[in-house]
């Protein structure tokens, strides 16, 4: 990251439909797909599903979650090695997406 330079959380309207067909979750060890919920993806490299080819747009970690103090460290190093996708907080997914399931179950 270039000199001076610092992450900082933004707020952007997202459409959480579409944002998790094209979603990369890491974990500790691999990565899975949102949209087909494929497991063991090596989500440095991967460009897309294969399991379902789905091209991944967005990458997010479940360690942004349970590790609060490494959150800008882990997020610098997805920029780093997947510079082409946008990076997602987890805990902000999550919660949109249960948001939105218990909107459209009461509709």
């Amino acid at each position: 990251m270039p000199e001076g330079k610092e992450f900082l959380r933004t707020y952007l309207p997202y459409d959480i439909t579409e944002m998790k067909q094209y979603l990369l979750i890491m974990g500790d060890l691999s990565a899975d797909c949102a949209a087909c919920k494929a497991l063991g993806i090596d989500g440095y490299a991967a460009r897309q599903c294969p399991q379902c080819g789905t091209p991944f747009k967005y990458i997010t970690s479940r360690r942004l979650e349970t590790h609060g103090e490494e959150r800008f460290r882990l997020v610098r190093r997805m920029r780093e090695k997947r510079p082409d996708l946008a990076v997602i907080d987890y805990t902000d997914y999550i919660k949109t997406l249960g948001h939105k399931k218990a909107r459209d179950f009461f509709a």
